[in-house]
């Protein structure tokens, strides 16, 4: 899928900032081979204070190089203001689903926490704690991201994905064939194809995973950001939807946005990439401190508590950020 987004990042060069990338590995006992990777970092990296460090999934087949091909948008975004300056890394992951699979020695998981991150941390000019380190993913990265961020979201300032490489289901015997296209494009096989092991798809999934640790994650206040186009070939859209519905009845905050016309890659990539990496800079750089118009708007609602409280009394689930929707109204 990563094949399909960069063919049109290439030969868009018009930055006038001038990033720096460098190119390494990692061995660890998580995984059965060392890992290529690659980080890109802003101008000014070595002579400023410590960046936010955010790691960037790349879809299926992606790979540090990817990262690379897309230096010259994330210059052009440097120098426009949109993108705030950051540390961007990207680890080879080929077609592994960044599956967590202990059975098979397979931990892109823990390889991702226990390694790669405490690595960057100490290799890089970046900051050692939750408020600076952010993760994103396309496709299958945004599925890795995805699955990663809720099973950690103490450990992340932010996640944001587009097109994540979802099914629209919590196990196995949920998904049909519509939903199961990505399937030829390859994978590890106990998750990926006819041979899926129903138990590791059901530990894997972001959707089981943000029901098992909804408390930790409404508790962290995790930033999600979800984007899928609704016209995506290979239905990535269903399973973003489905997240999406999962995160509603969980009560947990995050921004959805289904984008009219948009694909699984296409000329619709730049400007959603771009989206998605403003929407994290913001983020990033939130001070917390209201504009004199939040001031203003936060005492209108404030003359409206007592209608709310009134209509809490009455159903309770007024008190949740969204409601509960009848699911025969929704034709679930």
């Amino acid at each position: 899928m990563t094949r399909l987004f960069l063919g049109w990042v290439r030969g868009h060069n018009r930055g006038v900032m001038r990033s720096n990338f460098e190119l390494s590995e990692l061995s660890s006992s998580n995984l059965p081979e060392a890992v290529p990777y690659a980080i890109v970092t802003p101008p000014d990296y070595r002579a400023s204070v410590p960046f936010p460090l955010c790691l960037v999934l790349m879809g299926g087949g992606g790979s540090r190089q990817s990262l690379i091909d897309c230096q010259p948008l994330l210059d052009a975004w440097w120098s426009e203001g949109s993108l705030a300056p950051m540390v961007l890394a990207t680890p080879s992951a080929g077609m592994s689903y960044y599956v967590e699979d202990p059975e098979q020695g397979v931990r892109w998981e823990s390889f991702l926490m226990e390694d790669f991150i405490p690595h960057l941390r100490k290799a890089c000019n970046v900051g050692d704690d939750r408020d600076a380190t952010a993760i994103t993913g396309m496709s299958m990265g945004g599925y890795g991201a995805l699955k990663i961020a809720f099973a950690h979201p103490q450990q992340f300032a932010a996640v944001a994905v587009m097109n994540p490489m979802l099914e629209p289901g919590c196990a196995d015997s949920e998904i049909g064939a519509r939903n199961r296209l990505h399937h030829s494009s390859g994978g590890p096989a106990r998750l990926i194809g006819p041979g899926r092991d129903p138990l590791l798809f059901a530990a894997n999934n972001p959707a089981n995973r943000a029901q098992a640790n909804a408390g930790r994650i409404l508790e962290s206040g995790l930033p999600i950001y979800l984007e899928v186009g609704d016209n995506d070939f290979v239905n990535a859209h269903d399973g973003t939807e489905f997240l999406h519905r999962v995160l509603w009845d969980l009560d947990i905050s995050h921004e959805y946005r289904l984008v009219r016309g948009g694909d699984h890659g296409g000329p619709w990539f730049r400007p959603r990439l771009r989206a998605m990496f403003a929407w994290l800079s913001a983020v990033l750089t939130a001070t917390g401190e209201p504009s004199d118009e939040e001031r203003t708007f936060r005492a209108v609602k404030e003359q409206l508590r007592s209608v709310r409280e009134k209509a809490t009394a009455v159903d309770p689930t007024t008190g949740r950020r969204f409601g509960v929707l009848p699911r025969e109204s929704l034709g679930m």
